[in-house]
């Protein structure tokens, strides 16, 4: 059976409003359309990188166009990181899913008090 690393939220049959990230081990995360700000395409279609209002979703692979098509139009379906051993050559291939929280901002100074340590 082939292996699938991304399905186009047109040819889902869920009600999905968001994008599906599946790592390898199989833990699924759905993040909102609305959340989506900028999608960037980079290294020659081997990464792209999705920045949310609270994270930041990097797909690493190699001919990730349509993942990138449908990301720029705030669509993104459900993508799925493909085991080692079932890698193939020359077509859509997700090898990794990682999500990396924003920083935390610093306290606010303000002039009108002070935390005691």
């Amino acid at each position: 059976m082939a292996f699938q690393c991304y399905t186009p939220r047109t040819s889902l049959r869920s009600a999905l409003t968001g994008g599906l990230f599946i790592s390898t081990d199989g833990a699924r995360r759905v993040i909102p359309d609305h959340l989506l700000n900028q999608a960037e395409l980079l290294s020659g279609s081997q990464l792209i990188r999705l920045r949310y209002s609270f994270c930041t979703i990097e797909i690493s692979g190699k001919s990730l166009d349509p993942i990138f098509e449908d990301a720029s139009v705030g669509k993104v379906g459900a993508i799925q990181a493909a085991p080692a051993e079932a890698v193939r050559n020359g077509q859509l291939w997700v090898t990794s899913i990682i999500a990396v929280p924003l920083p935390e901002p610093p306290l606010p100074v303000s002039g009108r008090g002070h935390l005691d340590a």
